[in-house]
This record gives structure tokens, sequence and C-alpha cells, in this order.
């Protein structure tokens, strides 16, 4: 049994040859036990996450009681490189999201949410601001928050006081990350947690066998509930969704039902129906559940960190598990202990769990695979008047670890981003390059959670009579075709804007159905402009692209092969 660690009292260690500690696949390679203060339930630590820096470097953010510890996983041991102080309250709740270069930090403190600049580590983070959002014409506030959600630039705040019913609040954080924009929510009940990918929002309704909520917040000022799946003595904590969209996945904290995970189907929307479910220990309550590829990441209480394969949803397996709890003499409340948050998105293969009592866990697992830092193989640095193509290495198998490259291209006033998820990219010969031009292209790689850079950044230079009139900038609206055309997945849409223009893209199938938005009244500069749409849950098929602003309109055909 671990003696109970209190105070300044730091038990650190990174295992390495034979004394790395393994159960079934995942390996402990390193455990940090810090604590800042203890709750009045004997609790130190609650939720984790992580972050990576665009040079590859990462780190582990720890909820503890009064505050948030960031750690550095990249030296030979596990060291706190900062502390965040932030509010207490009876309990130990407080989450954590991160986004570019800042981490979003809600408690039940009453702070808001603490937003941190994180691009000064090693060295430092930086409180930037306690955001607290107040509606001026009812007088309710966002002061407290349960959980936080981050995807696509858009902020979700879950479980809000203050806030009936305490759904899910939503902030642009696009324009500038520092000053969350309110523009809506999405409110059936209380909502503990919440998922976003793409375009659809899972809200997890712990409270009065609520289930779960499933709505396309495509538009966030206007949600449509597209679901719900409801069971008996339900008390969802939070939910992820397969790689596919065809299952989800829940977890019970409360209630009568098993508090296990669940699998439900979801390809009859709005109806659902569970295939199957997972417990480690069924006297071991699961917490939470995040998926990377075909894994579920769990993080199971009393059982610890748990790895379910779920390459097939309805026949779930478990591969892999690392035991973070051990009976423990400081008093807990309610029976809840052990691992309370996992984070399984670092390009690095590792994967991190907090335990509310002995701290911060860092682990392998033997099929998570090492993502690489992409090299940039063409065109080579330094060359002159060669476009034809650029291409860099793969960072890491598609099937196995889904993720998209951005590659950039920056020169002369010139700040162009293509998306694809292939290793090599022909761009259009309208690419807006003046002639005569000195210009650099780098390579950033990125899923859901993480975004890092190419190992190099290349340069190349474009001869005056290399480049043609029509990339200087333009003088009328033009929408081009897209490329490739047909694709298979995805594609590249351009325009050109002679002005300032606020503009909306859309793509509509062939009986006028709108498929995607890809820009929603965005303002944008003038000068030529390209968008990705990413059709990989797109049906094969004819479909139409529609370029919309207040002084022009056009619509092309583009075609999807699979």
């Amino acid at each position: 049994m671990r003696s109970s660690v209190v105070g300044s009292i730091v038990v650190i260690f990174l295992l390495c040859g034979s004394a790395f500690s393994q159960s079934n696949g995942v390996t402990l390679i390193g455990h940090l036990d810090q604590p800042h203060g203890i709750s009045p339930q004997g609790t130190k630590y609650s939720s984790c996450w992580g972050w990576v820096a665009p040079d590859g470097k990462e780190y582990a953010l720890i909820a503890v009681y009064t505050g948030t510890s960031i750690i550095d996983l990249n030296g030979d041991s596990l060291r706190e490189v900062a502390f965040i102080p932030g509010p207490t309250s009876s309990y130990i709740w407080r989450e954590m999201k991160t986004y570019k270069h800042y981490a979003y930090i809600v408690s039940e403190g009453g702070s808001g949410v603490q937003i941190v600049d994180l691009s000064g580590l090693p060295d430092t983070a930086i409180l930037v601001k306690e955001f607290i959002f107040t509606d001026t014409l009812t007088g309710r506030d966002i002061a407290r928050s349960h959980t936080v959600t981050l995807a696509d630039g858009y902020l979700y705040l879950n479980g809000s006081a203050n806030w009936s019913p305490s759904g899910v609040v939503i902030f642009s954080l696009r324009n500038d990350p520092t000053n969350p924009a309110y523009v809506g929510e999405y409110g059936p009940t209380y909502i503990h947690d919440s998922y976003v990918r793409n375009d659809t929002l899972y809200a997890a309704a712990i409270f009065s066998s609520g289930g779960l909520y499933i709505a396309n917040v495509r538009d966030k000022a206007n949600p449509v509930e597209l679901g719900r799946i409801s069971y008996a003595g339900s008390g969802t904590h939070n939910a992820w969704a397969s790689v596919d969209g065809k299952y989800a996945f829940t977890t019970d904290e409360i209630g009568s039902t098993a508090h296990n995970i669940k699998v439900w189907a979801l390809d009859s929307l709005p109806n659902s129906f569970q295939v199957a479910e997972y417990s480690a220990d069924p006297t071991a309550i699961t917490h939470n559940v995040h998926g990377r590829g075909n894994y579920l990441y769990v993080a199971h209480y009393k059982a610890g960190m748990r790895v379910v394969d779920v390459l097939d949803p309805p026949i779930p397996a478990e591969v892999g598990f690392y035991d973070t709890y051990e009976p423990f003499p400081d008093p807990v409340f309610g029976g809840y202990a052990g691992c309370w948050g996992v984070y399984p998105y670092f390009p690095s293969g590792k994967w991190i769990g907090s335990d509310m009592q002995t701290g911060l866990y860092v682990c392998t697992f033997s099929g998570l695979v090492p993502r690489r830092r992409p090299q940039l193989l063409e065109p080579p640095d330094s060359a002159v008047n060669t476009l034809s193509k650029f291409r860099w290495s793969s960072a890491a198998d598609q099937a196995e670890d889904p993720h998209y490259y951005d590659l950039h291209i920056v020169g002369n006033g010139v700040d162009t981003v293509f998306t694809t998820r292939d290793t090599s990219i022909v761009p259009p010969q309208f690419i807006p390059i003046d002639a005569g031009g000195e210009f650099s292209w780098f390579v950033i790689v990125r899923d859901e959670f993480t975004e890092v850079s190419s190992i190099d950044t290349f340069h190349f230079t474009v001869a005056p009579n290399a480049v043609g009139e029509e990339n200087r900038m333009p003088n009328e609206y033009s929408l081009y075709q897209n490329y490739p055309n047909p694709f298979n997945s995805t594609t590249v849409i351009s325009f050109q804007l002679p002005v300032e223009s606020w503009v909306t893209m859309k793509v509509y199938n062939v009986i006028g159905n709108e498929v995607q938005t890809l820009l929603n009244n965005k303002r944008l500069q003038p000068g030529t402009h390209h968008v990705t749409f990413d059709a990989s849950m797109v049906s094969s098929g004819i479909y139409f692209y529609r370029l919309t602003s207040p002084k022009f309109t056009s619509t092309k055909k583009l075609v999807l092969i699979r």
C-alpha cells in the first residue's frame, strides 16, 4: 500500500529497463504525486488533459485542489514547470481543455473560465484572464461550469450554474481565443458533459435518467436535436462516438443502471438501441471514456486506466490496463476514488491518467503507435520555380490514427493553407504567388486535439517570368472549379474576392438538401482563398457548391467517387 503524501512531499519517478511496471499491454513509465492541498473529502486531484507544443514537446495538465499543475513530460524525470492557482470549492472538481496555445479551465469555484497562455512553456504559463460571461438582459452569468468541451475553435461550457437549465453554452474562439464570443446554446436539461465531432454534439444528461442527447450544431445559434438515448436508471456521465459515427459509448456514474460503458447503435436516429456493454469490474464505476482510433481509453475509478478495442463496437474487448488505485487511509468522498481522467492524444504514444489520491500516471500502450513529425520532401529547400507538387513524409497510418495535414505557404503577403489526408498536394494553377517572390512552406499534422509542425520549414523562389497575371490581386469575384475533380474524400475549392466581403459557402446534394457548411457568413479580405471540403463521411455522387456574398453568387458541380 502506498503511504499518504501530503504537504510538500513529492513522489516522482521515471521507470526504465527492467523497472517498467506492465499490465497486459500497458506499461507505466512515470508517476508524479505532488499535491497542492487536500479537499475536505481527502482527495487531491481530479481531471487531466494534455498540450503539445508546435515543436512536439508534450505537457500534462492535472487538476489539483487549489489550481492546475502543468507537468513537463519530455525529460528524464517528470517535473512541475508551472502552477495556475484556482478557486476551491466544497469538492475537488476541476476540468480543462486546450486550443492552440491556450488552456481553458473551469470549476465549481466561481471564477468563470481561466484562460491560460501555454506558449512560454517550459519556462512559464500565464493566466491571461478569468472569463465570466454575463447576459445583460437577464442578469444570468456563467461563473461556474462543471465541465468544458473544445472542438474546431468553439468552446462548450457544460452544467453552468445560474444558467438554467444548465445545458451547453457555446462560444467561438476563432477570431480571438482570449475573448470567447457567445454564439448559441443547447439546453434540453442539465448537461453534465459533452463531446463534439464535426457538426454533432453528444450531450450527457446525468440527472433524472436523462440519458444521451444528440444534436446537430452546424448552426450553433440554432442546434437541432437528432435523437435521444433514454434508458431506465441512467446517470449518463460522459460519451464518445466511434470513428465512423455509427456508435456511441456512454458511461454511467450514478443511477440504478449498471455503472459501466454501454454501446449504442446510431444507424436509425432518432431511434437507437444498445448493442453491448463493458466493465472491467462491476464493483468499480466507469467515469470517463475517450476514443482514439479503434480504442477506448477509460478512467475506471477503482479499476484504474483501461484500454478497450472497439474495432467492432458490438464486441468490445479489453486489451490493456494499469490499475492506479490501492486502498488509501485518507477519507474518500462517497466511495469515489482512483482514476478520474485520461488523455490518450500525445503524438509520442504516451497516455496519461489522473488518480484522485495518488496523482499523475504516464503510460504507453502497445496499440498506441507514436505519430512522427513530418519531414518535407518536395520541392527541396531553396528550390526555384518548382511548384508542381508539395510532398512530405507520413506521420502515421490513417486507419489506425486518423489525422489531417495542413500545408502552409507563406510570403509576400500570402498566407495560404491547403488541407488533406494525403501526403502530397498538387496546388491549383491560380495559387496566389506574386512574380519574383520568396516563399516558405511547412506542414502541420493535426487531429481533434493536437497540432504539431513538420521538422523543417523549406523555402522556394518564384522568378518574375514564372507567374502570370492571374496570380495578382483580383479585380472581380470568381469561383473556381474544385481541385481535384472528381475526388476521393477531400478536395480544394478556391475563389477570389476583389474587396473585403462576408462570405458563405455551402455544399448541396442533387435534390437541394444542404450537406455541409464550409463558410458561414465569414468576413474575408480581398484576394484568393482556399477551402477544403472533407467528404469522408459523405456518400459518392454529384454535389453542388455555392458561394454567396452580398454582391456575388455562383454555383459549381463536383463529383465524389470512392
